[in-house]
């Protein structure tokens, strides 16, 4: 059995009108990919696709799944409780 995500069903995160590489906020309303589904639409009659999203998400699956910091790090250690 597979799962499917609207986003991944309409392809929101190559979309230009997606806020975010993640296909998350369209700009034509925050459940149009809900109403696509529901009115049983194949493709999104709006997407274009953004070769800059495409981009950022190659970068990030490159560097791996998290690249912290010894900053981000600091907030991490363990806290003792006496």
């Amino acid at each position: 059995m597979s799962v499917a995500c609207v986003q991944d069903i309409y392809k929101c995160d190559t979309c230009k009108s997606a806020s975010d590489e993640h296909g998350r906020n369209c700009r034509h309303g925050i459940l149009f990919p809900l109403l696509l589904l529901m009115g049983n639409c194949k493709k999104c009659m709006n997407y274009e696709f953004d070769a800059e999203k495409v981009k950022l998400q190659l970068q990030k699956r490159e560097n791996g799944p998290t690249s912290h910091s010894e900053k981000d790090l600091e907030g991490l250690k363990t806290v003792k409780h006496e």
